[in-house]
C-alpha cells in the first residue's frame, strides 16, 4: 500500500514536471520580434547615460523633438545586460519563463489539486502561441497574473496580508511596461462587481421582506404583480429568491472589506506615478488606446475576425471554451466569469490584447478541468502509458521548438531570414556610407536602431501613435509608401537622401519615376539613392 501511494506521488510530481516544461517549451519563441532591437537600444543608451532616461527622441531624424516616455525603461536595461553577457538564446528563455511564471501564478488564486492548475495554464498557454514571445508585453501578463492570484486570495481570505504588495508591484510594473493600466482596469472590474452584488443582496433582502409581510402583501401591488397567485410566488421565492440571497452572502465581499480593496486600488494607481514621466506615462497609454488609425493600419492590433485565418485557433480555443464552460455550470465561480467578460472584448479588439483575456480566462479553466475531468485525471496520470505519452508530447515539442530559436539566437543571418530583415542591406550601409537622412520601412525600425546605430531612422515601432499638433508620423508614412499625391513632399520635407524599403516592382517603379536610382537589391530589401548624392 506504502509503495502504490509513494507511486502515486510520484506520477503527480511527473506529470506537474513535464506540464511546465511544456508551458514553457510553448511560449520559447526565437528573437525575431520587431521592437526587440530599440528595446535593446534603450537599455544602451541607458546604461551609458547612467540610467537617465531620455526626454526626447533619440533614435529618429524625422521627430527629434518629440517628448519621450520610456515606459519600459526598467525592462530595457535588464534586456541590454542578459543581451550583451548572455545572448538572445538566454534572453528568449527568460521571456518564456516569465511567460510560464505567468499562465501558473494565474491558477494559485483557486483551491484545488495542482494537476488541475497545471492543466488549465497549460491549455491557455497553447492557445496564446501566436501572440507570446520576446518583448516586454510578458512582464505585463505576469503582472495581471500576480494581481488576479491577490485578489482571489484576498476574496477568500480578507485578513491576508497579500494584499499589502499590490502597491509595490504597480510600482515595479509602472517602470516596467505601460500594461501596468490593466492591472488596475482588473481590479476596477472586480470592485464593480463586487458592489453590484451588494446592490442585488439588499434588494434580495428588500424582496424576502416584502413576501414576508403578510399585512401589507398583495401580490398585484408588488413587483411581481404579474404573477397569477400567492401560491406561485411562495414558490417563487422559496425556489429563487432564498437560495440567490444564499448565493451571493456566500460569495460577496462585505462593504468593509470592498472598502479596503478600493483604498488599494487608489494607492496602486499612486504607485504608477513614482516613475521618471510621472503622471506622463499615462499619456502614452491613452493616445495608444484612442488612436483608431493606428489600430486599423498594425498587425498587432487589428481585431480579430474570423475572416482572418490566424483568428481560427482562438476562435475554435473560445468555441470549446464556452461549450465547457455550460457543461461546468454547476461548480463555476460567476463573480469571477462576470469579472472576465470585458476581457473577452479587449480580446476580441486588438490582437495585442488577446493574451492579457487568456491570462484572465485561465482560472476559469480550473474549474472546468475539475469538473470535467475530476478524479479520473488522478487516475489517468498515475498510469505509466499515459505518462509516457505526455513525456514524449513533450519531447516532439522541445524538438520544434528550440532549433529554430537556437539557430536565430546564434546566428543573425539567420535571425535576419526568418524575420525579414534588411541585413544585406546594412551590411552594404555599413561598406557604403551614404550621407544625409534615410527613409526606411515601419517594420524595419528597430532592427535599423539595432544593427545600424549611426543612422537615425524615419519610423520604427516606437512612433505609431505620436502626435503632435494634430500631425501623425505614422499617417505620413503609410500615405508615403501607398504613394499618394504628393507622397516625395515626405522625402523633401525630411532632406531624405536614401531609401531603404521593400524590394519590389511598386518601389521600383516609384523611385524611378522621381529618378532616383537603385543602388542596392537583394531578395528582401533595396536601397534608392536621390540622383544629386
Amino acid at each position: 500500500m506504502l509503495k502504490k501511494y509513494i507511486s502515486k506521488i510520484d506520477s503527480r510530481k511527473i506529470f506537474v514536471a513535464i506540464g511546465i516544461l511544456i508551458i514553457f517549451l510553448v511560449t520559447l519563441k526565437s528573437p525575431t520580434d520587431p521592437d526587440m532591437g530599440w528595446h535593446l537600444a534603450n537599455g544602451k543608451y541607458l546604461i551609458a547615460h547612467h540610467l537617465t532616461v531620455a526626454k526626447k527622441d533619440i533614435f529618429s531624424h524625422s521627430m527629434p523633438e518629440f517628448p519621450l516616455i520610456m515606459h519600459e525603461w526598467v525592462t530595457d536595461i535588464w534586456m541590454f545586460v542578459v543581451y550583451q553577457n548572455l545572448g538572445l538564446f538566454v534572453l528568449s528563455c527568460l521571456f518564456a519563463v516569465i511567460t510560464t511564471l505567468a499562465f501558473l501564478t494565474a491558477t494559485l488564486g483557486i483551491k484545488t489539486k495542482t494537476e488541475y492548475k497545471i492543466s488549465a495554464a497549460m491549455l491557455a498557454a497553447i492557445a496564446s502561441l501566436p501572440v507570446t514571445g520576446l518583448r516586454p508585453q510578458m512582464l505585463t501578463l505576469l503582472g495581471l497574473a500576480l494581481v488576479i492570484y491577490i485578489i482571489l486570495s484576498f476574496r477568500q481570505n480578507p485578513q491576508t496580508k497579500k494584499i499589502f504588495w499590490l502597491p509595490f508591484l504597480f510600482l515595479f510594473w509602472a517602470n516596467s511596461h505601460g500594461g501596468f493600466a490593466v492591472g488596475l482596469f482588473f481590479i476596477a472590474v472586480f470592485l464593480a462587481v463586487e458592489i453590484a452584488k451588494q446592490l442585488l443582496l439588499f434588494l434580495a433582502k428588500a424582496g424576502k421582506k416584502k413576501f414576508h409581510d403578510k399585512e401589507n402583501f398583495s401580490p398585484e401591488k408588488s413587483i411581481f404583480f404579474a404573477l397569477p397567485s400567492q401560491a406561485l410566488v411562495k414558490f417563487f421565492q422559496a425556489n429563487f429568491l432564498e437560495k440567490f440571497q444564499s448565493f451571493l452572502k456566500e460569495n460577496t465581499l462585505p462593504f468593509p472589506k470592498i472598502a479596503k480593496l478600493a483604498v488599494f486600488l487608489a494607492i496602486s494607481t499612486l504607485a504608477t506615478l513614482v516613475n521618471p514621466y510621472g503622471w506622463r506615462v499615462y499619456i502614452e497609454i491613452i493616445t495608444t488606446i484612442f488612436d483608431k488609425f493606428a489600430k486599423a493600419n498594425i498587425g498587432e492590433w487589428l481585431p480579430v475576425s474570423a475572416l482572418n485565418p490566424m483568428s481560427w485557433q482562438f476562435l475554435l480555443y473560445l468555441f470549446l471554451f464556452a461549450i465547457l464552460l455550460l457543461f461546468s455550470w454547476r461548480c463555476l465561480d460567476y463573480t469571477y466569469l462576470f469579472v472576465t467578460s470585458p476581457f473577452l472584448y479587449l480580446g476580441f479588439s486588438s490582437w495585442r490584447h488577446l493574451p492579457v483575456f487568456l491570462i484572465v480566462s485561465t482560472p476559469l479553466w480550473v474549474y472546468i478541468v475539475k469538473t470535467i475531468v475530476g478524479e479520473e485525471l488522478r487516475r489517468i496520470i498515475s498510469r505509466g502509458w499515459f505518462l509516457a505519452i505526455f513525456a514524449a508530447a513533450g519531447f516532439f515539442i522541445a524538438k520544434q521548438q528550440i532549433p529554430p530559436v537556437w539557430e536565430n539566437s546564434f546566428s543573425l543571418e539567420k535571425l535576419a531570414e526568418n524575420g525579414g530583415y534588411p541585413l544585406g542591406a546594412v551590411k552594404y550601409l555599413r561598406e557604403n556610407p551614404l550621407s544625409g537622412n534615410m527613409f526606411n520601412e515601419y517594420n524595419w525600425g528597430g532592427f535599423l536602431i539595432w544593427q545600424l546605430p549611426e543612422k537615425k531612422v524615419y519610423i520604427d515601432g516606437r512612433m505609431p501613435s505620436w502626435r503632435v499638433n494634430g500631425f501623425s508620423i505614422f499617417e505620413e508614412f503609410n500615405n508615403t509608401v501607398h504613394y499618394n499625391e504628393g507622397w516625395e513632399k515626405t522625402l523633401e520635407k525630411y532632406n531624405i537622401s536614401f531609401a531603404l524599403l521593400y524590394n519590389n516592382w511598386v518601389n521600383d517603379a516609384a523611385f524611378s519615376k522621381i529618378g532616383w536610382k537603385k543602388v542596392y537589391s537583394d531578395n528582401i530589401a533595396s536601397i534608392y539613392q536621390r540622383p544629386s548624392q
